[in-house]
């Protein structure tokens, strides 16, 4: 097998202590989130202080974090993205992780030094995308989770950017960005951040009832080879809202699965065995994870199943344990429904009226405390353990300092050391040095002294050294050296001088914002459609009509998935209306768009009222009001059993209908004529 550069083992971190059980464990690399803007904001997040830590920890130690900003933005939020963004710009995350064109915009045009991920909500799933993304600056995709192992082959054999898969965890019964349910049944956006995971509940339908839209759990293990030949750069793992033991050994039994190339999978499978979890598949990959990828018949909630509760009253409630239940574990308890239900940590426990530490299969225990949902029948499972508890560390990390990169060199004249950001400085010392008669200094011996000693609110960041000549110089004389150094920096350099970019960016972007030039009308949105979703085998035949048309005297087009506009680049005269599904939400999107070619777009169908006109007022592209009145609003490739008329037992019903031509399952609202104007009509979240 020809030898292929080590994938990035990419870990989830919900909070600080997460974060560092990932790398405790071996992950190269963390996302995360701060408290908005993310499309996990039910996980613990960070705020400025523990994420400046928690780059400043991952810097020193040579690994990476990278930033979740990945929801939807109304109009109203850009001025606030722009102060968000800077806030990160400040700390120097290795990378941001972004869904809206918006928001991508803002990143290449007023913080480039910022690294542009693509989210899996943008939904890139052929290699026409991926050109795309390389043209709007993004330098990585984190790629759509309803691939084959063939189509992603395919894509990465010439990708112009980073491919990142999601190789663990929990998956999505919707395409990456195409799932409207939460939002339609209670103004829950899961594009937003706030998904309340309606495909997890029971479901009925004419003659029978399931989980119909609750998908097993992705587990990739026996895939790591293939994923590695195919020049992969990123293995991510799900799980902002895990807890620490989940992190810490998912990562080290992908670590043990990466660095041995597979030989021992084995091991790695025994370890993953042990974390609570839904039933592993090999998710939509390969023809066997495909194969039965949802039971209808089991729940859908997330870990291992340890018991049921037989009696409920106000001291609280006893469970029939199935499995080990310890105190300082974390359970969610949830009805038979499949319901979200309530979690819990044991605090105390009581077995035959005297207090216990645990309970094993078969016996009864009493949970004392206060919770008024709990009722016989309910299952409770474990969704944590204790034991990993990384607390203690993570509020002993120091503060974040600013880093400050380095380039250093030495000859028998002296050495200078220049600087570059935040302000260019250059520190010469003009002295002979003695040659070196048995050791001569190198360059990573000077790069070490000058990485310490740093004062507040500094540290070194990236030092380059280069020694020129064989020097000796004393370990005492390159101290004091590096000591001047440091005072020569902290008498010219401060904390405000790292602000100086981002205050100038964000000046440029208000001036640039209050420039709105009257969009004019929208057309019709007619012409050839570019579907959302266009398969990497179908790309050629999709080509093929569109050359077929415009050679018909077609010159308007509707684009449903952006990876069209890399199709249609190679027509010079024709105009492009961006239409439902492709999310436009605010006036940078609209931007994007129209530099790329669009005449026209219609704003998000989820926006409300309010949104949409403050969006109008700004956009520089025409918005049509969408006229879909019974969207799709969930679509999968996943096989669902489900067809014809369902319900949720909440009011709520739907029609499941499958596309032969397409491989495409839609979930749609039911024909009730209140329904069409049931997103416009709520407050957005």
């Amino acid at each position: 097998m020809t030898e292929t550069k080590i994938p990035e083992l990419l870990a989830p971190a919900g909070s600080l202590d997460t974060a560092l059980a990932a790398f405790d464990a071996g992950a190269d690399a963390v996302y995360a989130g701060l408290s908005r803007f993310n499309a996990r904001e039910r996980a613990d997040n960070f705020n400025s202080d523990s994420l400046g830590r928690l780059i400043g920890f991952a810097r020193k130690n040579h690994r990476r974090v990278y930033l979740t900003v990945n929801t939807l933005i109304k109009e109203k939020e850009l001025p606030e993205m722009m102060e968000f963004l800077g806030e990160l710009a400040v700390l120097g995350p290795d990378a941001v992780i972004v869904q809206d064109l918006g928001v991508l915009r803002m990143l290449r045009e007023y913080y480039p030094q910022l690294k542009i991920h693509a989210s899996t909500q943008m939904g890139f799933h052929n290699s026409a995308g991926l050109r795309l993304a390389a043209r709007l600056g993004v330098e990585r995709v984190i790629l759509e989770r309803q691939l084959t192992m063939e189509e992603m082959a395919a894509m990465s054999r010439n990708s112009p950017v980073e491919l990142e898969v999601f190789i663990h965890g929990a998956l999505c019964c919707s395409l990456s960005g195409r799932c409207l349910l939460s939002s339609w049944m209670g103004n829950w956006s899961g594009n937003r951040g706030k998904c309340k995971q309606p495909c997890r509940r029971l479901y009925q339908e004419a003659h029978d009832q399931g989980f119909f839209f609750s998908p097993k759990d992705l587990c990739g293990i026996d895939l790591v080879p293939q994923f590695r030949s195919m020049g992969v750069t990123s293995f991510k793992i799900e799980g902002r809202l895990r807890r620490p033991d989940y992190v810490w050994k998912t990562v080290a039994a992908y670590r043990m699965a990466i660095d041995s190339n597979g030989e021992r999978t084995a091991e790695a499978r025994h370890i993953l065995d042990s974390v609570a979890g839904r039933v592993p598949s090999q998710g939509f990959y390969t023809k066997q994870g495909r194969q039965g990828l949802i039971e209808p018949g089991a729940l859908g909630v997330f870990g291992t199943r340890v018991g049921v509760v037989r009696q409920a009253n106000r001291r609280g409630f006893s469970i029939a344990a199935e499995g080990r239940i310890h105190v300082g574990d974390r359970f969610r308890a949830v009805p038979p429904n499949g319901d979200e239900g309530f979690a819990f940590t044991i605090i105390k426990m009581e077995m035959k009226g005297e207090p216990a530490l645990k309970a094993v299969r078969g016996q009864e225990c009493f949970i004392p405390g206060d919770y008024p949902e709990a009722r016989p029948s309910w299952q409770v499972y474990k969704i944590g353990e204790n034991g990993y508890d990384f607390t203690a560390r993570a509020a002993a990390l120091p503060p974040f300092r600013h880093p400050l990169d380095l380039r250093i060199e030495a000859d028998k004249n002296g050495i200078a050391v220049r600087l570059d950001a935040p302000v260019s400085l250059l520190w010469e010392k003009k002295q002979p040095f003695a040659p070196a008669l048995k050791q001569p200094l190198t360059p990573e011996r000077l790069a070490d002294e000058f990485g310490s000693g740093a004062p507040a609110p500094f540290a070194a960041g990236r030092v380059d050294a280069v020694v020129r000549d064989d020097l000796f110089i004393p370990a005492s004389e390159l101290k004091q050296l590096r000591r001047e150094f440091w005072e020569y920096v902290g008498e010219r350099v401060t904390e405000l001088d790292f602000r100086g970019s981002v205050d100038r960016a964000q000046m440029r972007f208000y001036q640039d914002y209050r420039v709105s030039a009257p969009a004019g009308s929208a057309g019709s949105a007619d012409g050839p459609l570019l579907p959302a979703f266009c398969a990497e085998a179908k790309l050629g035949d999709l080509r093929k009509r569109l050359r077929d048309a415009y050679a018909q005297g077609k010159r308007r087009f509707r684009l449903g998935g952006i990876y069209g506009l890399e199709l249609l680049k190679e027509f010079r005269d024709i105009e492009i209306a961006a239409v439902f599904p492709l999310p436009v939400c605010n006036s940078l999107a609209a931007r994007e768009l129209k530099e790329l070619g669009c005449v026209q777009a219609q704003p998000w169908l989820e926006l409300e009222k309010d949104a949409v006109e403050a969006f109008a007022a700004r956009s520089p592209l025409p918005l049509e009001p969408c006229p879909v009145v019974r969207p799709e609003l969930l679509v999968s490739r996943f096989e669902i059993q489900a067809r014809g008329d369902i319900s949720d037992g909440r009011g709520n019903s739907f029609r499941v209908e499958y596309d032969r031509e397409t491989g495409m399952t839609v979930i749609l609202p039911d024909d009730d004529p209140k329904n069409a104007d049931r997103f416009s009509s709520g407050e957005l979240k």
